[in-house]
């Protein structure tokens, strides 16, 4: 059952609105006892100490309250009365000297009232119970380390305090000497190794205690285990163990301050940087506001703490685990007789087969101990019936009576299950329980304030100097630092900028051109006085103002008041549209209520500048005019605009790079317009990357800073592209929600992951499996069959048929690097040669692949017939297929499907290792075409033709790559406008840029000089949304039509669909 209680909060005069909800649960426990820092063993003549914790239903702890322990062992019957502490505990120290078998603890609160009403939560107090058994030593002589309560601070020893009895009869006649030796064990590893010598003389207790200084340090923390043992002259080994909880220390030891907690926006500060020294320190400062929407992202000590692996404890890894049943061969001969009775043991029943002893104690701290010390209880074989009769009982004869028997059979597991009720256990530990002039407008509104690498040098501190920005919040601040001796991080600096009196913005995050809204400004007065302000939107050409009354913009303001002034504002320009808006406290004689206004001595107007996008409207439609000029050409490019252009959104511009794959660089992450929610589309951002970087690889412009951008990309591409796995090993556009994988997808991953290995760390178990796959589905004529569906058919370009999926797949073997002798690819070029076939796209695949073979008779004959085919015209060449295509979305732009078509091609000419100089005039005829076909972001229309057109590019370009030459290009307007650019070696994967102001216009391109640049002008603009006759229809209005002064504040939606 519970309450829940909802809760909405309405600022008046901006109308934002915030909900909350909160629940609250009854429960019938009205207070709980616990037991901690209480072992599950005791060690007969050394106290037995714990806490008992008592708790609310709401977890707060409950002082000053009497808790009863009860304690029983045997026909003992002891209670004992502790008063709780102001954290709700009370702390026992019991005597053992007595106590024998198992011991029963029993902490209680308050006696349950039995009597109950139907329908009402009857109120309850659980008990607290804990089972205790005897550690197990032969002679009695045992080892305690003391609890060490709390929390251990680090870089601060502590001393371990051990008691310890020792029997007379262990000692012998030989030395009285013992060493003890602790070791404590962190992170997975003994981190620390402690000795401690002890000279038991003639005469000398065999009973006491000592100490052991232990070092606290980072390299502890979080949490560690003390094992302390020593061996007795008699071969017995006496241990304990005990478990410490330290803070989550860091051993680079960083802070960072700011010079005030508080100041006025635009105040100059000091920010103090402390590390050790020779740190490099990452200073950050954000406004709370982002901290506060996703706070578990935050950096913490804990975030960094959990980033640790998980290291073994309570039981060995399997691989190390040994054989622990004793001397009871049946254990292990007979499982099949053993499983009832094993499955009744799980539980501890019995102390003749507790786990407390010393090897138990190693084992949960994941020691693997090796001795011929005692350290083992020795283990007591049960009594089960069936091996009564014999150690190797006969199960073949088949008697009645006889183990051979079923009814035998059937008696001996009823027997079996009875003996596990009597008792026979096996127990194991309970697991342990697991932060005046006017001042400046305020303009600059940053939700990162600092973001910086700052060194702080050999002396370990550095001021850094800083400006506060002009947002009125709390900004929080935090440093992390590497050095030497480890990694730091600081707690989180705060830093509050503040105005007594100031004026805030609500701004929607854009508005369509010639839409009205209500710009809200709100007046805050903090000061302990009555103010009187006068409000004033400054006026522009940008947008029209209805303004209400002079007075309406004139108000008191009193302590801690606030109050929105709203304006009607229509947009007439496009971009950002600046709003200023300023208040000023006046001079006055009047009063306010009661009080009269004053005006401050500092900040006596406060203006603020806010930036408002203003959008044309429609649809956005682009154009890209690319050109690859070559030594001396030029080219006329006409920009046009349609008939129902949105006036004002069109903008064009032009871009000069010296790389035919510079605009693909540029814009790697965006090659598309489009959205990347699947198996292939996330396979654009992965597999342009790794063409484009072994062509700067072979060109060698291949910088660190390029090569980190495009790891990023393909290590984001790699993991994302792991989700569209099957565990078959196959892949498909939403993964496991599709019933099966994709064979065309699966051939294009396992190509894109094998060709990213020189780039970054691939699993080759992916490989492996994926592999594994396309063979399983390969058949018996080497061709392969086409196996799953993608959500858009057109993603997988020309790919139609069993031969065409054959050729993609065979080429895709090949670039991954399979050997020609592997029998899956022997077996799908076989099924390749013997296929025949009239399509041109099939014939471009065909080609390649049997380019990548090295099958130069096969690969000419087919680029002979393809060049039957093909269309030429102004120094360009390309191929249409003949089933009429989707048009490209950037309108000027060739279909996808011929794009991919024609890149094939390019690859088939391209493929073998010397290109003849034929080859390449052909080739670079290609380039021509391809290169005009590029959307405005260096990617094609679609997902495959953007990756196969990229790869032919790349190959087209290392082979083509020259590092002399130097071009000049000239961009002309019909006016006389002109834009100068110069390309060479040096600058030519920057790109260069300028806007053209001329639309609609007629311009020339003119290159000069020695060398290829590529050039591309591109139109924006916007168009009003298409008429269609459409299946549904939406439609809403207000209710009422006309804003009326009572639909100020709330008015109704009409939905109307059709």
């Amino acid at each position: 059952m519970s309450l829940q209680a909802k809760a909405s909060l309405v600022e008046e005069g901006t109308g934002v609105e915030l909900n909350a909800t909160k629940s609250c649960d009854i429960v019938s426990e009205i207070a709980t006892v616990t037991f901690e820092d209480a072992d599950n063993t005791y060690k007969a003549g050394i106290p037995y100490t714990g806490k008992m914790l008592l708790k609310a239903a709401d977890g707060s702890a409950l002082k000053n309250e009497k808790l009863q322990l009860f304690v029983s062992y045997g026909d003992v019957r002891r209670d004992q009365t502790f008063l709780t502490d102001e954290s709700g505990r009370a702390s026992f120290k019991l005597d053992t000297s007595g106590w024998t078998g198992r011991v029963t603890l029993k902490g209680h609160f308050k006696q349950v009232d039995r009597s109950s009403v139907f329908g009402r939560v009857s109120p309850s107090y659980p008990d607290a119970h804990r089972n205790l058994e005897p550690f197990y030593s032969k002679s009695q002589s045992f080892l305690k380390i003391r609890w060490l309560g709390g929390v251990l601070p680090c870089d601060q020893a502590q001393q371990l305090q051990v008691d310890y009895i020792i029997a007379r009869e262990t000692l012998g006649n030989g030395s009285r000497s013992l060493d003890f030796i602790f070791l404590v064990v962190a992170k997975g590893a003994i981190a620390r190794i402690l000795h401690k010598g002890l000279d038991l003389r003639e005469g000398a207790g065999l009973k006491g205690s000592f100490s052991v200084e232990l070092p606290i340090g980072a390299d502890l923390a979080p949490a560690a285990k003390v094992l302390g043992y020593t061996v007795l002259p008699d071969g017995e080994m006496a241990a304990d163990s005990a478990r410490l909880q330290l803070a989550k220390c860091l051993p680079n030891k960083v802070k960072l301050a700011f010079s005030q907690d508080r100041a006025l926006p635009g105040s100059e500060l000091q920010l103090r940087l402390q590390a050790a020294p020779g740190s490099l320190c990452a200073v950050r400062a954000v406004d709370q506001s982002v901290l506060l929407m996703k706070p578990e992202a935050e950096l913490s000590v804990d975030t960094v703490y959990n980033l640790l692996p998980r290291f073994p404890q309570g039981d060995y890894p399997a691989a190390v685990r040994e054989h622990e049943s004793g001397d009871c061969p049946y254990f292990s001969e007979y499982p099949e007789y053993m499983g009832p009775w094993r499955r009744r043991h799980r539980k501890p029943q019995s102390v003749q087969f507790s786990d407390s002893d010393s090897y138990r104690l190693f084992k949960d701290a994941a020691l693997k101990i090796l001795t011929n010390a005692n350290t083992k209880k020795p283990f007591i074989c049960p009594d089960i019936p069936i091996f009564r009769y014999s150690s190797q009982p006969d199960f073949d004869l088949g008697l009645r009576g006889s183990p051979g028997d079923p009814f035998y059979r059937r008696e001996i597991l009823r027997e079996n299950v009875l003996v596990a009720r009597g008792g026979l256990g096996n127990a194991l530990p309970e697991p342990e329980p697991s932060t005046e002039e006017a001042p400046a407008p305020r303009a600059y509104f940053p939700e990162t304030w600092l973001w910086d690498l700052v060194p702080v040098g050999e002396g370990g501190s550095k001021d850094v100097p800083v400006s506060v920005p002009d947002t009125i919040t709390e900004w929080k601040a935090g440093m992390f630092c590497t050095a030497e001796v480890g990694f730091g991080l600081s707690p989180t600096a705060t830093f509050t900028a503040f105005k007594p009196f100031f004026v805030e913005l609500a701004l929607p995050y854009s508005v369509i051109r010639g839409e009205a809204f209500a710009l809200k400004a709100t007046v805050f007065n903090y000061l302990r006085q009555c103010i009187k302000v006068r409000v004033t939107l400054a006026e522009s050409a940008q947008f029209q103002v209805q303004a209400g009354e002079d007075d309406a913009y004139t108000s008191c303001l009193c302590a801690d008041e606030g109050k929105t002034f709203p304006w009607e504002v229509t947009a007439s320009s496009l971009g950002e549209v600046n709003f200023t808006v300023s208040t000023e406290a006046l001079h006055t004689e009047e009063l306010c209520g009661n009080e009269l206004a004053v005006v401050p001595a500092q900040g006596r107007v406060d203006t603020v500048i806010k930036p408002l996008l203003v959008q044309p409207g429609g649809i956005l439609e682009e154009k890209a005019y690319s050109s690859l000029l070559c030594q001396e050409a030029s080219e006329e490019i006409s920009l046009q605009l349609p008939a129902n252009v949105l006036a004002g959104s069109e903008r064009a511009h032009v871009t000069v790079l010296g790389d035919i794959m510079g605009t693909a660089l540029q814009n790697i992450d965006r090659l598309l317009a489009m959205p990347y929610g699947c198996g292939e589309q996330n396979m654009v951002r992965f597999a342009p990357n790794i063409y484009i970087q072994q062509y700067l690889e072979k060109s060698g412009q291949l910088s660190p800073e390029i090569r980190d951008k495009a790891k990023g990309f393909l290590l984001s591409g790699y993991q994302r592209e792991l989700l569209y796995k099957h565990k078959d090993g196959s892949y498909s556009a939403f993964g496991e929600r599709d019933a099966t994988g994709n064979t065309w997808l699966t051939a294009f991953v396992l190509k894109s992951f094998g060709q990213a290995r020189p780039y970054i760390s691939i699993d080759e178990k992916h490989l492996e499996d994926a592999l594994r796959w396309l063979q399983s589905h390969q058949l018996e004529s080497g061709c392969f069959r086409s196996v799953g569906k993608l959500l858009n058919n057109a993603l997988q370009g020309g790919v139609v048929d069993e031969l065409s999926l054959s050729a993609y797949i065979t080429a895709a073997l090949l670039e991954l690097g399979q050997p020609l002798m592997d029998p899956m690819v022997t077996r799908a070029l076989q099924c390749l040669r013997e296929s025949s076939t009239s399509d041109l796209y099939t014939q471009a695949l065909l080609a390649y692949a049997f380019g990548l073979v090295g099958s130069t008779e096969l690969r000419d004959a087919l680029l002979q017939r393809l060049a039957q085919h093909s269309v030429s015209a102004g120094g360009q060449l390309y191929w249409q297929r003949k089933v009429k295509a989707l048009p490209s979305p950037y309108g000027n732009q060739a279909p996808s499907a011929e794009v991919e078509m024609t890149a094939y091609v390019l690859l088939a000419y391209l493929s073998l290792p010397n290109v003849s100089a034929a080859n390449m005039a052909t080739a670079a005829q290609i380039v021509r075409w391809l290169s005009k076909q590029q959307n405005p972001y260096g990617g094609f229309a679609s997902t495959q033709d953007t990756v196969v057109a990229l790869q032919a590019l790349a190959k087209y370009a290392a082979l083509t790559y020259s590092t002399s030459g130097a071009v000049s290009v000239t961009v002309s307007s019909q006016a006389g406008a002109q834009q100068q650019f110069h390309v060479d070696n040096a600058n030519r994967l920057v790109l260069q840029q300028a806007a053209l102001q001329e639309i609609p216009g007629q311009y020339t391109v003119q290159a000069s000089g020695k060398g290829c640049v590529f050039v591309q002008l591109i139109l924006r603009y916007n168009v009003p949304p298409p008429k269609s006759a459409v299946t549904f229809d939406l439609r809403v209005e207000t209710e009422p039509k006309e804003c009326t002064e009572s639909a100020r504040s709330r008015f109704s939606l009409v939905l109307h669909a059709r």
